[in-house]
């Protein structure tokens, strides 16, 4: 074990440490363990997919996600680009864009499914599973680096694995005072910190916290060998991550400045290993985030994309719901902190994970739309703190309680205990996908005050609406537009290839602009010149109508500048007249 979890000692001078005694040793036995235990993660979190595809009566569509749907089919879009193009367009908004945008991921997965023929849900399951073993591996190699005792290493990734917050408390407040909506819903919702929850919807996040594990695990190891081929492992690893999620360098990148402080402070000299490192890290990896930083400076539509992050407000909780949000885990992790050591005893392990932890309480906040996906990877070290404070804070306590239990039962019951203390969040998570999915497969869309429908709401499709969407693909091209209510717009992209004009939060130009144009279009009371000037505008192709733009009360049939060309039940297709529309 690591001398952060015993008795603090003198480090040995960093010149003396050799790669292999940097280097983790773990056996076959142990990688058969951790893949064992993120198997069973998976088993875990596939139950509500499991069960909808089973329980989904013939009249609908499960469309194979648990949660997420307008961010999900935004990827999907990049994928069916990505098979025929490497830089791809924003189908999501009805105005003509630049195909700019590179995602590694998105990119590979879309040729596998045009080299396959196998769809987006195929593939989407596919990468939760293996973003789920490769995320266990990962947090596994870390602990290695840290703790030498096997039970120790489990623990730590185990905590990593299933640690939530306490937004459990949160959802008894809200049936205990009958209140209508949960306070600080992203105190439970936030996904980058939670393996958990990543690991049930989000695998892009799942691979990105390995991805940031693995880049780091490197970093320490380079620092303890001094060996730059390390550098050059890590630097590759950073490249990868920066081509899947670019604005994860804002964690790297600072993990790896606050540690070399660290490490001149202890040794009152400069860095040098970590300064070579640092370089080589960024001069690697920071081209991915130099191109996505232009194209949203010299393309007016992948600019206006990025200014409208802030319509989902999703920012980092406030500093007093970081308890809430992060859990017991997180606590302990925060108590395990050495503050009486004196500096020059802390070894490069110590000082690392201090680094890596309390990096994170300053780049959550910086001034950046996206700074709440900066939370990700803070499970990790956090998992790795909490299991040294179990150790050094609780089970001396609970050994002087229970002399005769052998330390091993003892360490093992706590663990135990620990893990259930975490997990209740989610648990709650697990559960409510499938109340959620099971409303929403009723067609039960949730109307706010101002009578939008959740688009989030619509896990199902109606067999009419996929037949109308298959026509829709059959006879477009990429350029085409097609108008559409949200609920059903965010899926137009991904599934027929044709651009949307209203289809996602962030991705539609002038988006709630974008959604009054649908109101009002599908409102009878809106002249039809209005009408015209909108399908004109915005050069739109096709009109998809389903019975939420029925809800408005509008009949299309009447116009003589539409032609019904798709009709099934009461969902139907109308093509644009272009010259009687204009």
């Amino acid at each position: 074990m690591s001398t952060l979890a015993a008795k603090a000692k003198p480090a040995a001078p960093v010149s003396t440490r050799s790669s292999s005694q940097s280097y983790p040793r773990i056996t076959g036995r142990e990688w058969m363990l951790v893949v064992g235990i993120a198997l069973a993660l998976v088993l875990l979190t596939s139950l509500p997919y499991i069960y909808f595809y089973l329980r989904t009566p013939p009249d609908k569509q499960f469309m194979g996600l648990a949660f997420n749907i307008a961010d999900h089919f935004q990827y999907f879009s990049w994928m069916r680009e990505g098979q025929t193009q490497i830089l791809v367009p924003n189908q999501l908004t009805p105005e003509n864009s630049e195909p700019l945008l590179f995602n590694l991921l998105w990119l590979v997965l879309g040729r596998l499914e045009g080299l396959t023929g196998l769809d987006y849900a195929f593939w989407y399951q596919f990468i939760r599973v293996g973003a789920t073993i490769f995320a266990g591996i990962s947090f596994y190699f870390f602990a290695s680096i840290v703790f030498t005792n096997v039970s120790k290493r489990i623990s730590a990734t185990l905590i990593g694995m299933l640690a939530g917050g306490l937004g459990w408390l949160l959802v008894v407040e809200k049936y205990v005072r009958d209140i209508p909506d949960l306070n600080s819903p992203f105190a439970i919702y936030t996904c980058e910190p939670n393996t958990f929850f990543t690991a049930l919807s989000f695998p892009h996040f799942t691979i990105a916290a390995g991805l940031i594990t693995l880049v780091l695990a490197f970093v320490l190891i380079g620092q303890k060998s001094q060996s730059l081929r390390y550098a050059w492992i890590a630097a590759v690893l950073a490249l990868l991550l920066s081509m899947q999620h670019a604005y994860d360098m804002f964690i790297i990148y600072p993990v790896i400045g606050l540690y070399a402080l660290f490490i001149w402070l202890r040794d009152r000299r400069f860095p040098m290993y970590l300064f070579k490192l640092g370089i080589i890290v960024v001069l690697i990896s920071m081209w991915p985030a130099l191109q996505a930083y232009y194209i949203t400076t010299a393309d007016p539509v992948w600019k206006g994309v990025l200014a409208q992050f802030d319509n989902a407000g999703a920012w980092t909780p406030a500093p007093w719901l970081l308890p809430i949000l992060m859990g017991l885990a997180w606590l302990m992790a925060i108590w395990a902190l050495d503050i009486k050591t004196p500096w020059k005893d802390r070894d490069d392990t110590h000082l690392f994970v201090m680094a890596w932890f309390l990096s994170h309480f300053v780049v959550i906040y910086l001034p950046l739309n996206f700074q709440i996906h900066l939370l990700s990877g803070w499970q990790v070290v956090g998992g790795v703190l909490a299991t040294i404070g179990l150790f050094t804070r609780v089970l001396p306590w609970l050994q002087k309680r229970f002399a005769k239990t052998p330390q091993p039962v003892l360490w093992r019951r706590l663990v135990a205990v620990f893990l259930l203390l975490i997990i209740p969040t989610n648990l709650y998570l697990l559960a409510w996908r499938f109340l959620d999915l099971n409303r929403t497969q009723r067609q039960e869309l949730y109307v706010d005050a101002a009578g939008h429908a959740d688009a989030e709401a619509r896990y199902f499709l109606r067999t009419t609406e996929v037949a109308a969407l298959n026509y829709i693909e059959a006879n477009v091209t990429s350029t085409d537009v097609v108008l559409s209510t949200h609920d059903i717009g965010q899926y137009i992209p991904a599934l027929t290839g044709a651009r949307s004009f209203l289809g996602h939060w962030a991705q539609t130009l002038n988006f709630f602009d974008k959604r009054a144009m649908v109101e009002a279009f599908f409102n009878p009371e809106t002249p039809d010149t209005e009408r015209q000037r909108i399908l004109s505008e915005f050069n739109v192709d096709y009109v998809l109508m389903t019975p939420e733009a029925a809800n408005f009360g509008y009949d299309p049939h009447s116009a003589d500048y539409l032609t019904e060309v798709f009709a099934d039940g009461s969902t139907f297709v109308f093509q644009v007249n272009a010259a009687a529309s204009s």
